[in-house]
């Protein structure tokens, strides 16, 4: 799939593409006294989208309505509560009707709901015309997630402390086939697990990030890191039977992305992808898709 443009106006509507992530590595940090985890991670977007349409209104109100993937009450919806953010933010008298179709399926660690709430922010501010100080926006974003600014920014970035502080890095480009199971995993659950676990002994100054951007996946993708993905495996007999089973078939180490449950494998070019995707077993639950990097 090829890489969108970010915005889009259509006959007086603004549509905004809201792009999933992938963690190519992970590093975990034990469990913070104020209840986090300190986290280490080179993330990259990737062309699978969530589509947002806003159509302006004059009275003040907005609304979300949602199709595609399940995304949960809409009140608690983080495109809802960030449009009323930037609304209180700034003061504006204009409210906006928001469409939201979601083709990123919620519990994969793909982040969707923080690249909604950051594709809203940043779609309103340009639809309502309104200016905020420089990094505004972004701290508006960390309110509403750690993961939110991340979306604001560059197409890949290494993000540490609890997620909110964000270093542009190059990585070189990929295509990564991208399994979505039906299985979701639960993020708090994932880090209890983590926590009752013996540390992984992985640095994240181990990682070769000059590497990354210069040469292509295979020759790193062998020394990629995820500190959750045991935590995951122990937690759910179903998915590390899938972790295995997929293993197995591509013959090379499949990464999980946050704290799963979708795993993939980066490749060079679409012909290795395409070699990649044949290894996979007929019948698989859930979905197969191939993305790309280098998304704005």
């Amino acid at each position: 799939m090829p890489p969108r443009e970010r915005f889009e106006r259509i006959d007086g509507i603004l549509r905004v593409a809201a792009p999933a992530k992938i963690n190519l590595d992970l590093y975990v940090g034990p469990r913070r006294a104020d209840g986090y985890h300190p986290v280490d991670s080179v993330v990259a977007k990737v062309t699978l989208y969530d589509d947002l349409l806003l159509r302006g209104r004059l009275d003040g109100e907005i609304t979300l309505r949602v199709d595609g993937a399940d995304g949960g009450p809409v009140e608690q919806n983080l495109a809802l509560r960030a449009a009323r953010r930037l609304a209180e933010e700034t003061d504006t008298p204009f409210g906006a009707d928001i469409h939201l179709t979601k083709a990123i399926p919620p519990g994969r660690g793909l982040g969707g709901g923080s690249s909604d709430a950051a594709a809203s922010l940043a779609g309103l501010a340009r639809l309502w015309r309104v200016e905020l100080p420089a990094g505004r926006l972004a701290e508006l974003a960390a309110e509403l997630g750690s993961d939110v600014p991340l979306f604001l920014g560059t197409p890949t970035a290494r993000i540490t402390g609890r997620g909110e502080r964000l270093q542009p890095v190059a990585v070189h480009p990929f295509v990564a086939v991208l399994h979505l199971p039906d299985i979701t995993c639960s993020t708090p659950e994932v880090y209890r697990r983590f926590d009752d676990l013996p540390p992984s002994g992985h640095a994240a100054d181990d990682r070769d990030l000059r590497a990354m951007g210069r040469r292509p996946p295979s020759r790193w993708r062998r020394g990629l890191r995820n500190d959750l993905t045991a935590a995951a495996c122990a937690d759910d007999d179903e998915f590390r039977r899938l972790f295995e089973q997929l293993t197995d078939c591509v013959g090379e180490d499949l990464a999980v992305t946050g704290s799963g449950s979708a795993l993939f494998v980066l490749c060079d070019d679409e012909d290795e992808a395409a070699e990649m995707m044949r290894r996979l077993p007929d019948g698989l639950p859930g979905r197969t898709v191939l993305v790309s990097g280098s998304v704005s």
